[in-house]
């Protein structure tokens, strides 16, 4: 073995255990441990789930839907792959497999008419006032969702309160259940 083959060969095995040591964590509670979602977790999904015409999303908050996510509370969101702007989609109900899970920092925009401005709307990155104080940001995980009997459903997205970057954190297994109520389930086999 020549020494090039050999320097390749430890570096191609240094860069395997280092990408398999990375693996997305998530809290189960405030306190609790922090585990990885187990192979064979699911989504259940215990009533069909609307999107709004012109939307991608259907949000949850505290059991129910709404029409926008940015909250206090922990919010999820399950998204589709392709917008409808001739009507109503719907998310069947049923058991949707999880693929994989990988952390999320959402920073909010702000839409707000700025006086004496021309042209309409501007966006800014949401924060508190004009104090020139930090941006506001949600922390979460993408739960990507098995396509294969759905196609256009691509992941359930769940974000921690929206807050400065001190001091905002990922929702918990516990607050993104309370966040999907009785109209959806995350099904962790040994958790």
């Amino acid at each position: 073995m020549t020494l090039r083959t050999f320097v390749l060969l430890t570096f191609g095995l240094l860069m395997t255990l280092m990408l398999g040591a990375c693996e997305t964590r998530v809290r189960e509670s405030i306190p609790g441990h922090w585990v990885t979602i187990p192979a064979g977790s699911t989504l259940r999904l215990n009533r069909a789930i609307p999107i709004p015409q012109g939307r991608a999303r259907a949000f949850f908050v505290g059991g129910g839907a709404r029409a926008s996510g940015a909250s206090q509370d922990a919010s999820c969101a399950l998204e589709v792959r392709r917008i409808d702007h001739a009507g109503i989609q719907t998310v069947a109900p049923g058991v949707i497999r999880i693929t994989r899970v990988q952390d999320y920092v959402a920073l909010v925009a702000d839409r707000r008419t700025v006086p004496g401005a021309t042209g309409g709307v501007r966006f800014r990155l949401a924060g508190h006032g004009d104090s020139g104080g930090s941006q506001m940001i949600q922390q979460g995980y993408h739960f990507w969702l098995d396509d294969s009997r759905q196609p256009n459903l691509m992941r359930l997205t769940c974000l921690g309160r929206l807050d400065d970057p001190a001091y905002t954190r990922p929702p918990t297994i516990a607050e993104i259940q309370a966040a999907l109520g009785e109209l959806a389930t995350l099904e962790l086999p040994g958790l």
